[in-house]
């Protein structure tokens, strides 16, 4: 990862479900202009996360996300706003591929969240002040989820996260499981600042 992080967190998500109600809470901080970059290897759970997103973005609206390796590109309208789902993988051409099959656009849309995997293909296109998610296989279903910003307005949106989940106690919680009476120490919310 690139760049100068300004803020950042680390969770651990248990299963699928708890890797999309870490999207689905991002998705309701409504991070409408915001590009988050998602990186991780085939199968780490971008996109299930993204489906989280989705949903907490577009709140009421049924929608099922898919991933857009074979087409570069989904798009997901709410009423609000709008999800742009990008998949670089298949991209080899750089910033000059990404403007040529017409992505840029999306970039600059201020009601419009991007979702963008595989962003180190890609990398000249991304924005200074983004967010950076980046998803690791743990053992079995767990994974390790480094969210970490590029600048100030993304350091906000990555403290107003940490706050609602930023970690297993909080995540547990959020998922209406019943979590530790009393988180341990080391689960205390990390400094931001």
């Amino acid at each position: 990862m690139n760049g100068t992080w300004k803020a950042g967190f680390v969770v651990e998500t248990h299963g699928a479900e708890e890797t999309e109600a870490l999207g689905r809470c991002c998705g309701a901080l409504r991070p409408w202009g915001f590009v988050l970059a998602l990186r991780g290897d085939l199968g780490a759970g971008k996109t299930v996360f993204v489906r989280g997103l989705a949903a907490g973005l577009l709140e009421g609206d049924e929608i099922e996300v898919t991933s857009p390796t074979y087409v570069l590109q989904h798009v997901y309208r709410g009423r609000d706003a709008t999800l742009y789902h990008i998949d670089a993988y298949r991209m080899s051409g750089g910033a000059e591929e990404f403007e040529g099959a017409g992505l840029r656009d999306c970039l600059n849309d201020r009601r419009g969240v991007v979702c963008l995997e595989w962003p180190e293909r890609v990398e000249d296109v991304l924005p200074a002040d983004r967010l950076e998610i980046e998803l690791e296989h743990g053992g079995g279903d767990t994974r390790t989820v480094h969210v970490l910003a590029t600048g100030v307005l993304s350091g906000a949106l990555a403290d107003a996260l940490a706050q609602r989940v930023g970690n297993r106690f909080k995540l547990e919680n959020f998922l209406g499981r019943p979590g530790p009476a009393v988180p341990p120490a080391e689960a205390a919310p990390p400094s931001l600042s």
